[in-house]
């Protein structure tokens, strides 16, 4: 390890501080740099400590099948996973294909390899080695990721090495500080490894090795030997004065040029070890004797031996040990591979593919030869990827799916393999893979379900990562098309593409227009395809215009979609366009819980958010913080920006009711961080939350500013219209504030929600002279029991109780006052709850309201109340660990620091010390 003393040093700080916490560091650097021998000096010093250790390793290879990494990772311990909570075994196991009753989820598939490894270290310090992360399968790769950024509860160190010249060398997902860059050796600390190594002591050789190497330890060692042997009559060869190569292209030549010394027989065996680096060892040794190669065969099942393959072991190209078999660098593979003719790798794909025993490891060695159309290769592929769906592995099956597009003879195949591999590939995460599919599909869709699936996968892009589908007008000149000449056609196609347009259009910015023409396409279809996405599609394009008619058959839709989630999901968001909330909620809840149960975290995290919203708006600001913190979680690992975005801005909304205002305005500025258009909710939420953030603060002047930006959604404008109208008030814009009401009004006499009618009475009463505004404040209260609107039926007693007190009326205020103050502390509502004393406080009372869930909510984080609400109702650590996507170690280190917070002993005195838990933790 010559010149890498600091390195040394790092690492063996890393492994002395990891008996207290978990740790991951990634050693990037070009090949041969020497990231392997550190690993490995890594690995001997917590040897030394008594760390047990794992290990797994990337390998080129023609296609992955998905979790073969960690798969390897895990397999000494996996006897470990019975330890696991119910949800997260299963997950682990199906994605080994070792249980075919469930498609697992990738999130719970990453969580509960966290939760076995945790539980493996909970017994000895764990080294965790993963080499050559850049050629780990996918999905492997993804968890290995994950523990990477969740390693804090346990003693676990994890060491990753990872090419920076490679196409996937991004470690954005670790801290700066946790990548730890191997640079080139300097002049001499590459003459002390040249001598080490026994290179030459001088002369031109010396000279040139130190040139060519570049101070990259492996072509220190590899070079000179090379070199030498092009030394004739004493003296360099002109060539080698004129070719300068990349070190990693001269590595590569030099380990062909010491092959091509080799017998015929080793070459060939080398090359089918080079192809089939994804088979183990018995099935390579079938494809050599398919070949005709000396017997390779195994000894007691783990030493390999033949004519063949004893030229390759001295040479140490290839070794053979404990029933594996090793290149003597991971460059060795792509030389040999890349020198050899296409005839030679044809040949050794066909010899894999006939000894393969994996389905689809045989159609993948086909498909890497296949030179044309090939409809049984590709039907294989397809085979292939559903394989890997039962598994969860997503991105291998799009890979595969799209692969077995390009080798379909059929043009309507190959659209339809297409669009699968599109929408897969969204589900996966694999945001630009799914692009590049579908510009690849869309120009060759000519089926009207084909056309209206690719529809549905661009909208969901767009809403769910903000890539940008086509635009609105484009798909809906596409619905047009299916119609037909007689407008008829594809009735069931031509609705669900519609409605993939309306929710485009409610999502970012389109003219009035534009909804007028889908929404006039959507009630001219035929009415045997009216189905409930038409309704909803109606209302969320023009929910006042079709109010009278859809809103009494919301209700009644909602049995009927229960076998849909995507209508369903789409029922909550038409539910609360008409202010139907009980609807909306009820959609909202059911989804998240047929979502929760199948694993499917990333539209799971969707509908938490909405749920958040919907918290806030029925005035439980815990449960608002708890759905948009575990949403946060479940994307955290996946490129979904916009998802994010309104997570953020929901969790904005309940801090600012509680006046953190540090917390709001962090959540704020995230949640207008993500790149492209925003979607019009996720800013009109942002701005509601800013303005009322300001509004608590007294900032009446912001607050008017930040509350103007909800109008991008009315929606959202409708809600925040009391907040508008306070503000307002104070900062004389009456007049701005009276036609925003005038608005509100109107839709609430159509839609005749007592929720609205609680904020327009509320607003009325604001703006109005004394006579009429006792009638409003009194009206509003009404209306806000009848919703169930606790806050905003609290603001409204706490602004009636202001007005009484400033008439003179201190006995009637003191009623309203006291009734406010209750609810903003059960809430923890604390600006208003001030408000509230304050006013009290003038009134002539003095009281202070006390409230022991106000005291937990301060006492514990949200994570820990979470988990101490669940641990009171009796579930045990791996049933709180399913229910709040955590390993049940994480679940077991948050209660032991619950306790002394709560000042008790054990698990049995939570239920003395919790507050009544809320209907929603019961789920």
């Amino acid at each position: 390890m010559i010149g890498r003393d600091h390195e040394l040093a790092l690492m063996n700080t890393l492994v002395s501080t990891t008996q207290d916490q978990g740790r991951a560091v990634v050693i990037a650097g070009e090949a041969g740099i020497g990231k392997s021998t550190l690993a490995e000096e890594a690995a001997r010093m917590a040897r030394a400590a008594g760390f047990q250790e794992l290990r797994c390793s990337g390998r080129q290879q023609v296609a992955a099948s998905g979790y073969e990494g960690l798969r390897d990772l895990l397999h000494p311990v996996i006897n470990v996973a019975r330890t696991l909570p119910a949800r997260q075994r299963t997950a682990l196991m199906a994605a080994f294909g070792d249980d075919g009753t469930a498609t697992p989820d990738h999130f719970l598939t990453s969580l509960a390899a966290l939760g076995l490894l945790e539980e493996v270290a909970a017994h000895q310090p764990l080294l965790i080695v993963v080499e050559d992360l850049q050629w780990l399968d996918h999905s492997s790769a993804t968890v290995v990721q994950f523990l990477a950024r969740r390693l804090s509860n346990a003693p676990i160190l994890l060491v990753m090495t990872l090419r920076t010249d490679s196409p996937f060398a991004d470690v954005a997902w670790l801290p700066p500080e946790d990548v730890l860059v191997l640079g080139p050796l300097d002049q001499k600390q590459s003459g002390e490894l040249l001598d080490a190594s026994g290179g030459p002591a001088s002369g031109w050789l010396r000279q040139r090795v130190l040139e060519e190497a570049a101070g990259n330890p492996l072509a220190l060692r590899e070079l000179p030997a090379a070199l030498a042997g092009l030394h004739v009559d004493g003296g360099p060869p002109p060539e080698m004065l004129l070719q300068r190569l990349p070190v990693t292209q001269r590595l590569e030549a030099t380990f062909v040029s010491e092959a091509e010394n080799l017998p015929e027989g080793s070459r060939r065996l080398l090359l089918l070890a080079a192809a089939g680096a994804d088979l183990p060892m018995p099935q390579l040794a079938a494809a050599a004797r398919l070949a005709g190669l000396t017997g390779l065969s195994g000894l007691g099942g783990q030493r390999y031996r033949s004519d063949d393959l004893t030229p390759l072991e001295r040479s140490g190209l290839l070794a053979v040990r404990e029933g594996r078999y090793h290149f003597r660098h991971p460059l060795v593979p792509s030389a040999i591979y890349s020198a050899a003719t296409a005839a030679q790798r044809a040949e050794a794909h066909h010899l894999l593919a006939s000894a393969a025993l994996d389905p689809a490891r045989a159609a993948w060695h086909k498909a890497a030869v296949a030179d044309g159309p090939d409809e049984v290769v590709a039907a294989a592929l397809v085979g292939a990827g559903e394989e890997a769906l039962r598994r969860g592995a997503r991105a291998e099956a799009a890979t595969a799916f799209h692969r077995a597009a390009q080798l379909s003879p059929s043009t309507e195949d190959r659209v339809e393999r297409l669009a699968r591999a599109a929408e897969t590939a969204r589900q996966a995460g694999r945001n630009h893979f799914a692009t590049q599919v579908l510009r690849e599909a869309v120009p060759l869709a000519t089926s009207a379900f084909t056309v209206s699936e690719l529809a549905s996968s661009e909208v969901g892009l767009d809403v769910m990562a903000g890539v940008p589908a086509r635009s609105a007008e484009s798909l809906l000149a596409t619905a047009r098309q299916l119609a037909g000449p007689g407008g008829k056609d594809a009735g069931m196609e031509r609705t669900h593409l519609l409605w993939a347009v309306a929710v485009l259009c409610v999502s970012r910015p389109h003219p009035d227009h534009v909804k007028q023409a889908v929404a006039a396409e959507l009630l001219a279809l035929d009415p045997g395809a009216a189905l409930p996405s038409q309704q909803t599609a109606l209302a969320m394009l023009d929910p006042l215009t079709y109010a009278p008619v859809l809103l009494p058959q919301m209700p009644a839709l909602l049995p009927l979609v229960r076998t849909d989630l995507r209508v369903m999901l789409a029922l909550g968001a038409a539910a609360e366009a008409l202010h139907d909330l009980p609807t909306a909620m009820a959609a909202w809840l059911a989804g998240r819980e047929q979502l929760h149960q199948v694993g499917a975290s990333g539209d799971e995290a969707q509908v938490l958010t909405s749920l958040a919203r919907f918290n806030v708006t029925f005035g439980d600001l815990t449960s608002a913080l708890d759905n948009a913190e575990l949403a946060l979680r479940l994307v955290s690992e996946s490129v979904m920006g916009p998802v994010m975005a309104v997570a953020y801005a929901a969790a904005a909304l309940a801090h600012a009711w509680r006046g953190d205002i540090e917390a709001a305005s962090t959540a704020v500025r995230l949640s207008r961080q993500p790149a492209g258009a925003p979607r019009l909710q996720e800013t009109a939420v942002a701005s509601w939350a800013a303005g009322l953030a300001a509004l608590g603060q007294e900032d009446h002047r912001n607050a008017w500013l930040e509350l103007q930006g909800t109008a991008v959604h009315p929606g959202t404008a409708a809600w925040a219209l009391a907040d508008l109208t306070e503000a307002a008030v104070r900062c004389g814009q009456e007049a701005a504030a009276q036609r925003a009401v005038d608005a509100v009004e109107r839709a609430a006499a159509i839609v005749a929600s007592p929720y609205l009618w609680t904020l327009v009475h509320r607003s009325r009463a604001l703006l109005s002279d004394d006579e009429q505004a006792e009638r409003h404040f009194v009206a509003s209260i009404e209306c806000g029991h009848t919703s169930a609107a606790l806050l905003e039926t609290a603001r409204s007693s706490l602004a009636y109780g202001e007005w009484l007190r400033r008439r003179r009326r201190p006995l009637d205020a003191r009623t309203h006052l006291e009734e406010a103050l209750h609810v903003f502390e059960a809430q923890g509502a604390r600006p208003w709850a001030e408000r509230a004393r304050r006013e009290l406080r003038a009134s002539g009372a003095a009281r202070s309201l006390v409230n022991a869930a106000s005291s937990v909510e301060e006492i514990l984080t949200s994570q820990e109340r979470q988990i101490a609400e669940l641990a009171a109702l009796g579930l045990t650590n791996k049933q709180i660990g399913d229910h709040l996507y955590l390993s049940h170690r994480t679940v077991s280190s948050h209660l032991y620091r619950v306790f002394p917070k709560l000042g008790i002993s054990n698990r049995q005195q939570l239920a003395q010390v919790m507050p009544p838990a809320r209907e929603t933790t019961k789920f």
